[in-house]
């Protein structure tokens, strides 16, 4: 029998996620020190383009669902792959905040979204079953490891190789279409069967093309109490996390601490979270209540935030990013099984697609929010407290979750 490709898929899914979020996300917190400074920007419009490029990717996210649970999901990838490595390039020819608020937050976040983890989670869906939870959680760790390798690596580029930030989003994006868009051409499957395979590498069977479940529509999903349930829950464990993270290197240089500790800091909050994923994906998937997981990782989080107000020095903060990772790390993985898990493979696209403006509205609050306390008092104090308290809100709501 040939060997099941499910598992190739998963590491190609990693490898992906790992991109899609490494070469954005996670290297914009070392990046945006020298941005503010060539900007002269204050704290809030130093950090508006993450919220803004979440805004935007959640606006294109329930098209690009839509179109995955149709099964173009190789074509999507290809697309997003293309677009984000020349909108990374496309960097290094802004000269202004305005022009580089339009390409970060326009085809950038087009390309990441497509590229991203909305499109590789539809294709794990596709080619697992029983093991969705762990596949899923593997997966997503490339999130996680990006959050290590790239706040280290850019900070490394910048400050000891001496590159400008536009130079090493140059490189990025160089790498993005010399790697990615060949490696998603010749290895990514749309599906099982289009290799005689079926989900989870088990023997074929008269059912193995199994399409059971609902294929909902958009307004049915908007009437569903569950997905209002899922999508709150983790808006504003994403919110908590957002605005935690995207200060974190400002909070660093504000205590004093050299530039290079806070993009250790930073990168301390993937190892941690890298476990997460896998350990809470199998927890899930070994039949333990998802409510139970869900709130144990929210409740890890919120006391990590709370302790951070408390801070004295950076191998203290460095303790808490990653208690904070534990619990914070978890929670993609978690929303991806439990969204599949309600609406099965046939309407995951879909449904997390169309959840995804509402999250997004939350997680961005909260980047925006501490930013704004921080301009007002000078100080994170009090938008640490408030990133910690708001997750009571998600530790109950879960347990209104409507278990299948």
């Amino acid at each position: 029998m040939k060997k099941f490709f499910g598992w190739k898929i998963v590491a190609l899914a990693f490898f992906l996620d790992f991109c899609a979020v490494g070469y954005s996300f996670q290297s914009f917190p070392v990046v945006v020190l020298e941005l503010s400074k060539e900007f002269s920007l204050s704290r809030f419009l130093a950090t508006l383009p993450i919220p803004l490029f979440m805004i935007m990717s959640s606006l294109f996210m329930p098209f690009i669902g839509r179109v995955l649970d149709k099964g173009a999901i190789r074509s999507i990838l290809m697309t997003g792959a293309s677009v984000y490595g020349l909108s990374l390039i496309s960097l290094y020819f802004s000269f202004s905040y305005i022009s580089f608020m339009l390409i970060f937050t326009l085809p950038m976040a087009l390309g990441v979204t497509m590229m991203g983890n909305i499109s590789v989670s539809k294709l794990i869906s596709l080619w697992f079953r029983k093991y969705t939870g762990r596949a899923l959680g593997i997966a997503s760790v490339g999130v996680s490891f990006a959050g290590f390798v790239f706040p280290n690596l850019t900070s490394f580029l910048l400050g000891d190789l001496g590159l400008t930030w536009r130079e090493a989003y140059l490189l990025f994006g160089t790498l993005i279409i010399l790697i990615n868009v060949p490696v998603v051409y010749l290895f990514v499957v749309n599906k099982p069967s289009d290799i005689n395979q079926i989900p989870d590498g088990e023997e074929v069977t008269d059912n193995s093309e199994d399409t059971s479940g609902i294929d909902w529509t958009i307004p049915d999903l908007l009437k569903d109490r569950n997905f209002w349930i899922l999508s709150l829950v983790f808006a504003i464990q994403f919110c908590s996390m957002m605005g935690i993270l995207s200060h974190l290197t400002f909070f660093s240089e504000g205590a004093g601490w050299s530039p290079s500790w806070g993009a250790f800091i930073f990168s301390m909050y993937a190892w941690p979270a890298m476990f997460s994923k896998v350990f809470f994906g199998w927890l899930v998937e070994n039949k333990i209540d998802a409510r139970v997981a869900v709130s144990a990782a929210i409740l890890i989080q919120a006391i990590a935030t709370l302790l951070m107000i408390f801070v004295e020095s950076p191998e203290q903060m460095v303790v808490l990013v990653m208690i904070f990772g534990f619990g914070g790390g978890s929670a993609l993985p978690l929303s991806n099984i439990l969204f599949n898990q309600a609406y099965t493979n046939k309407s995951f696209g879909k449904a997390r697609g169309a959840a995804q403006p509402f999250i997004s509205i939350f997680q961005i609050s909260g980047t925006l929010v501490a930013a704004r306390m921080f301009d007002v008092f000078g100080n994170y104090e009090l938008a640490f407290l408030t990133l910690g308290f708001i997750l009571i809100v998600p530790l109950i709501a879960i347990w209104f979750l409507k278990k299948a």
